[in-house]
C-alpha cells in the first residue's frame, strides 16, 4: 500500500469512533468499580485529551446520570488528583468550582455532562472501564490495520502515560511477541496517529524519533514490557506481529 492511499485511510479515520470505553451498567461505589473493571477488563476509564472527554460524553449522552470515571485523589497530596491505572491527569475537564472537598472524603470522580465532579464513596452510580483489544493473530502493520478497521475501529493510538501503563496492563496478561503493532505511522515526512489524534505525548525507545526513517522502518510498535519508559520503536512494516486494537 503506497503512502497516497494510506494517507486516505488517515482521513477517512477521522470520522471514526473509538471502542475503548465500555459502560457498565450496575451501579457501584467507585472502589467496587475499580476492581469490577481491573477484573473484567482493565481498569476504570481514564481520559487523555479532549477528543476522549467528547467521546465519553457521546457515549453517556443517552444515559443522562453520573458516571464514575477512573479519578482519584492523592492520599498524600490530596490537591493532586491520579488516574487508576497510574500517572496523572495532562489535560483537566473539571466543571466550574470543582473539585470542591479536600475535607470530606469526596477523593474520587465521575463524569456529568462532560464535566468532572469530585464524589464521596457513598455514591453508588454506573460507570465506564477502559479496554484496549489486543489481537494475537501475526500480522503486518498494513494487515494489523485492516483487521483492525474491519473488526474494531482503528489500530491503537498512544495519547498518554496512563494509556501506554494500562495498554502495557493489559498486554502482560496474555503471551504476545515482544512488540505488537500500534496505529503509529510515519507519513508526509511525520509520525502521526493513524485514527487523528494529536501527537500530544510520546515515548519513544532510546533510539529517539526517528526522523527519516529507512523506507521499510516507517511503522510504529509498542514494547510489551511492563515499566519500560521508552515503550515505542520504528519497525519494519512487514515483520509479523501482535497488534492492539482501539
Amino acid at each position: 500500500m503506497d503512502q497516497i492511499f494510506t494517507f486516505i485511510l488517515l482521513l477517512l479515520s477521522l470520522s471514526g469512533t473509538f471502542s475503548k470505553y465500555v459502560y457498565i451498567d450496575q451501579k457501584m461505589d467507585w472502589r467496587r468499580a475499580q476492581i469490577y473493571c481491573q477484573q473484567h477488563y482493565t481498569d476504570l476509564a481514564p481520559v487523555s485529551n479532549e477528543r476522549d472527554n467528547n467521546e465519553l460524553k457521546q457515549l453517556a449522552s443517552s444515559v443522562n446520570e453520573i458516571i464514575w470515571i477512573g479519578l482519584v485523589r492523592n492520599s498524600s497530596d490530596r490537591r493532586e488528583w491520579l488516574w487508576s491505572g497510574g500517572g496523572a491527569p495532562t489535560m483537566c475537564f473539571w466543571a466550574i468550582n470543582e473539585p470542591n472537598d479536600y475535607d470530606h472524603r469526596e477523593d474520587y470522580g465521575f463524569l456529568w455532562k462532560s464535566k468532572w465532579y469530585d464524589g464521596g464513596p457513598w455514591r453508588i452510580i454506573t460507570f465506564f472501564c477502559y479496554s484496549p483489544a489486543v489481537v494475537t493473530e501475526k500480522k503486518t502493520w498494513e494487515e494489523a490495520l485492516e483487521y483492525c478497521r474491519e473488526h474494531h475501529n482503528d489500530l491503537a493510538s498512544v495519547a498518554s502515560e496512563t494509556e501506554r501503563l494500562l495498554i502495557q496492563k493489559e498486554l502482560s496478561k496474555q503471551n504476545t511477541t515482544e512488540h505488537v503493532w500500534i496505529g503509529l505511522r510515519f507519513l508526509a515526512g511525520d509520525w502521526l496517529w493513524m485514527d487523528g489524534q494529536e501527537m500530544d505525548y510520546e515515548a519513544w525507545d532510546e533510539e529517539g524519533k526517528p526522523s527519516c526513517p529507512h523506507a521499510k522502518m516507517t511503522c510504529g510498535a509498542l514494547q510489551v514490557t511492563v515499566g519500560s519508559k521508552g515503550a515505542w520503536k520504528a519497525h519494519d512494516c512487514e515483520e509479523r506481529l501482535h497488534f492492539i486494537c482501539s
